[in-house]
Order: structure tokens, then sequence, then C-alpha cells
């Protein structure tokens, strides 16, 4: 009986922090995790938009955010290993929206995407939202934390600043939007 309690007990101190997630999203969402002074530097984390730190934009800071949130606030495994989970220059981001799908996917994320798909009933705060443009496999893509659960979600994200927003806020522009839950 001893054992199983220390499996589980351990098991547990594994799990996937939901709160953990969104409160780290919450904390960086406007002043990233991040020493102004050269993008890529990891200072502790690097930071790839230019909202914040007066950068040229690398692309956008969308992805590597979502991947500090569930890395850093949500204790998931890291994301590095190649691609495409390549936890790259830090070790535990994902810079590009699209690889971050793929990888998280790879990790036994479950996928739910479509043309302007409703939220699957299983979504709730701590998951992950790929917008893509042209269809779900699209590069095209920009990458948010879920940070209020329900049937309308609300989300946070860099690269476009955004804190507790509508989840539907790109619905013009990206309207192929990929859920990932864990499980």
């Amino acid at each position: 009986m001893k054992v199983l309690f220390l499996v589980c007990l351990l098991i547990g101190a594994f799990a996937y922090d939901r709160d953990g997630a969104v409160n780290y999203a919450h904390k960086y969402a406007k002043t990233p995790n991040h020493k102004c002074g050269n993008y890529i530097k990891c200072t502790p984390c690097s930071y790839w938009g230019g909202e914040a730190c007066g950068y040229k934009s690398q692309g956008g800071d969308c992805a590597n955010f979502v991947s500090q949130c569930v890395v850093l606030g949500g204790g998931h495994s890291k994301l590095n290993g190649g691609h495409p989970c390549r936890g790259y220059p830090c070790g535990f981001e994902e810079p590009g929206a699209k690889n971050l799908g793929d990888c998280l996917k790879k990790k036994g994320w479950t996928s739910t995407c479509g043309y302007h798909q409703s939220p699957p009933s299983n979504i709730k705060k701590g998951d992950v939202l790929i917008y893509h443009s042209g269809s779900c496999g699209s590069t095209s893509a920009h990458a948010v934390l879920i940070t209020v659960g329900g049937s309308h979600p609300k989300i946070t994200c860099h690269s476009n600043i955004k804190v507790d927003a509508s989840y539907d806020y790109m619905a013009n522009s990206k309207p192929y939007y990929q859920w990932l839950h864990k499980g």
C-alpha cells in the first residue's frame, strides 16, 4: 500500500500544472521573462518579439511564449530533442507556432483542427490554440495559451499582446483553429 501511495505521489508530482501555466502567462504577458539586450540570449528566456524590448521582430514571440508557459509555468517536460521539439535556444522553447503544435502532438497532446473549429468540450485553461491561415497545416500560424476554459475560452499571447482575450479574435486572418489538449 505504501509503494502504491508513493507511485501515485510521484506521478502527481510530474502532472501538468494548468494553474502554473496560466499564472506564468499572466505574469509575463506584458513584460517578458527576458532582460532586453539580445533577443536570443537566455536571460533567463529568449524573446523574439518587438513589443516589449523594441527589437526588430524575429517572426514573433508567440510560440516561444506559449512554450515557456507550458514548460516553465506548467512543469511540462522540456521540448528539446530535435525537430519539431527543438527547445531552441534555451532548452525549453519552440519558436515556431506550427512546430509547437506538432511538438505537443508528438508529446501526446490531442489535436482537433478545422475551419473556425469550435472549442472541443475537453479544452481547459492551460491548453493551447494554434491559429493557421490557409489550412490546418499552414506554417503561417499564431500560438496562444488558453487562460480561461469553458465554451467560449479566453487566450493570452505575445506578438500582438493579448490578456484574457476572446479566442476568436483572429477569425478573419487565421480562420483554422487547432485546439491542443493535454489529457
